[in-house]
């Protein structure tokens, strides 16, 4: 191997690396000043699903409300009052108008809501026993008076490690792809 060969080499499997784990830049919004400071009360809506996992709404929407929890940043309501307060209004998260936002917020008392979409869960399960998950999320968080956006992301990852899809070892779940999606993005809003 000539002394050119091997950077080339290595140039070439960072490249199959960024192309096999799917990186794309996210897409953020933050409202032009906003200002975060003064909203001191949330609440988490349930999570709406547009992948063929039924169940991803439910389990991102808990990692979620976990991972908000625990920057301490707002006091957020239980999960049970905002699913009260919906079903007694009959009313469907995906599709609030900003009319409908004000009344929630004014019935549970919150500043804000924070909303997410799950576009993308897939365990992706490759050869062996690696996991090469993909999950794709938007998040944000919506002014309860105005029906504002003040803050949006639109993220994708993947969990699979260069190792696992090569070798078929390794690789992180669904869930934890998604956690750590959550929590850098919060941690990013909320600096």
């Amino acid at each position: 191997m000539g002394t050119h060969a091997v950077p080339r080499f290595a140039a070439q499997l960072l490249l199959l690396a960024l192309a096999v784990t799917g990186c794309t830049a996210p897409a953020r919004y933050v409202r032009p000043n906003a200002d975060l400071g003064l909203i001191s009360t949330v609440a988490v809506l349930p999570f709406e699903n547009v992948t063929s996992d039924r169940l991803s709404a439910e389990r991102v929407h808990k990692i979620f409300y976990t991972e908000l929890l625990s920057f301490d940043a707002f006091q957020v309501l239980e999960p049970g009052q905002v699913g009260r307060a919906l079903r007694r209004d009959q009313l469907d998260p995906a599709t609030l108008t900003p009319e409908e936002l004000k009344k929630l917020g004014e019935a549970l008392k919150v500043q804000a809501f924070f909303l997410g979409s799950i576009l993308e869960y897939d365990e992706g399960r490759t050869t062996g026993t690696a996991q090469s998950p993909t999950v794709k999320l938007q998040l944000k968080l919506v002014d309860a008076e105005s029906g504002t956006t003040l803050w949006s992301v639109v993220r994708g990852a993947g969990g699979a490690t260069v190792t696992a899809r090569l070798f078929g070892i390794g690789g992180e779940p669904a869930s934890t792809v998604a956690s750590q999606i959550i929590r850098e993005e919060l941690a990013r809003l909320l600096r």
